[in-house]
């Protein structure tokens, strides 16, 4: 069998099993409140690191413009 097929296989058992999939036992809480926090934490992780790319990419492209129109003034 060639090996590039075991990570497909892997991630079809991982579908179709997807309590051996999970991360933690506490991650799947009856109490409603515990879930939501999960959630929200989730989120909160997830979309953190987004902002501060797409923040730092703006920043970038404001201080290129400000940088060209400085040059602009220059010449």
């Amino acid at each position: 069998m060639n090996r590039a097929w075991i990570p497909v296989i892997a991630l079809v058992l991982l579908a179709v099993v997807p309590d051996a999939a999970e991360a933690c036992a506490v991650c799947f809480d009856a109490k409603d409140e515990n879930r939501q926090a999960f959630l929200a934490t989730t989120a909160f992780m997830s979309l953190l690191p987004l902002s501060m790319v797409a923040g730092a990419g703006m920043w970038m492209r404001k201080r290129s413009k400000e940088i060209d129109r400085e040059l602009e003034d220059q010449d």
